[in-house]
Parts: C-alpha cells; sequence; structure tokens
C-alpha cells in the first residue's frame, strides 16, 4: 500500500461536525452529499436527475452499476460549471447516508421545492435557489471561524482531501485521475506525498549491493 501526507488540514470532520448555521446542519449534509472529489462548480451544478443513488439505475436508462452521479456539462444559472465535461463518479454508503440527512432540510424549505437544483439555499436569500460558488466560499469561511480552525476552509481542501485519501488508501493514480477528472495525470500528481516511511520502504525494498571484490 502507498503511504502519503496530505498537505493541508483536514477540514472535513471539524468543521461540519462543530458547527451550524442557520439552524440547518453544515457542509457534511450538503457539499459532501453529492459526491467525492467534485470541483465545487460541479457539485453546484447538480441536478436532482443527474443522482442515481440506488443499487442499479437500469429503470432510468442507465447501465452504470452502483450508486453514481452524473456530472453534465450545461449552463447554469448560478453559473456553475463541469470543467472537464461529462462524466460518471461513485458515491460510497456514507455519502447516501448524508444525503438522506439533507432531504428533511431541503424538504423544509417551500421555496426550494420547484427547483431541480441538489444545492440550493436553506438560510439565506434567494431561498430555494441554487447555491454559487461565492455563496460556499463565504459559508465555508464563516464556519472555520466558528469551528476555531487556524487555517480557512476552502470548497477546494474538500477535493484535495479526498484525492490524498484516495491515493494512500492504494487507489492508482490512473483510477484518481478518471475520479476528479483530470485532462492530464500531471494534473493528479500533486497529490503524490509519499512520508518518510514509504520512502525507506523504497529503499530496503533493493536489497544489498554486491560490490564485489572491490569491497573486500
Amino acid at each position: 500500500m502507498n503511504n502519503y501526507q496530505p498537505r493541508a488540514p483536514h477540514p472535513r470532520r471539524s468543521v461540519a461536525n462543530r458547527s451550524r448555521v442557520g439552524g440547518h446542519a453544515t457542509s457534511r449534509n450538503t457539499l459532501r452529499s453529492p459526491g467525492e472529489g467534485l470541483r465545487v462548480g460541479e457539485a453546484l451544478g447538480l441536478r436532482r436527475s443527474d443522482l442515481h443513488l440506488v443499487p442499479t439505475a437500469t429503470t432510468l436508462g442507465c447501465s452504470t452499476p452502483g450508486p453514481h452521479v452524473h456530472v453534465v456539462g450545461r449552463d447554469n444559472p448560478n453559473r456553475a460549471r463541469a470543467k472537464s465535461g461529462d462524466r460518471v463518479v461513485p458515491v460510497r454508503a456514507e455519502v447516501l447516508s448524508c444525503y438522506d440527512r439533507y432531504l428533511p432540510e431541503r424538504a423544509a424549505c417551500p421555496a426550494a421545492e420547484g427547483c431541480d437544483f441538489v444545492l440550493v439555499n436553506l438560510a439565506h436569500s434567494p431561498l430555494g435557489q441554487p447555491m454559487t460558488t461565492d455563496s460556499v466560499r463565504k459559508w465555508l469561511s464563516l464556519l472555520s471561524t466558528r469551528a476555531g480552525l487556524e487555517r480557512r476552509a476552502t470548497p477546494h481542501m474538500f477535493r484535495h482531501a479526498t484525492a490524498t485519501e484516495l491515493l494512500a488508501r492504494g487507489a492508482s493514480i490512473d483510477v484518481v485521475k478518471e475520479l476528479l477528472g483530470h485532462s492530464s495525470i500531471r494534473a493528479t500528481e500533486v497529490y503524490l506525498h509519499p512520508d518518510v516511511d514509504a520512502l525507506r520502504a523504497a529503499v530496503d525494498s533493493l536489497g544489498p549491493i554486491d560490490l564485489g571484490e572491490a569491497a573486500r
């Protein structure tokens, strides 16, 4: 297994579990609910029809197995966009649980009923309308202050933490590249952070050096 260390603090647990805004649960139930490793623009551009959070979506005309989301390149009123075009991103059980907890909060906002976007404003105007990148950044900044973080959390830190964790758990770099939607593997390589133990293990795996007669 590969060993890596993240460059940035991990904001997901500290921010999401310690703070609330406007009576609504915070980033764990919203930013993480659609899928992991998405760019903020991709997450904010998701429509409810893009979520196939079921074991099989064949009845929806989709052959992709397991729970997943479809990142679709389209023009959105909140200016969110899929930078790398269309792709499919699998999601795990924890994300489904987060999304389930988000749905009652969304349903409690009557203004959101007619909006097909997944992530909408629940605590500030315009209520029920798609969230914007600017509002997410301000929201995370406020949460960072309330949680007492030394470093302000940003949307990209969630993506960075997901990529680093995937690599640390042994996912190959080409798989991570596809999950993140990178056009070049060089963009994925910035998440490679070999630690001291990994460096030592690599050197030790070389075995002894045969110096022959010159060493005697």
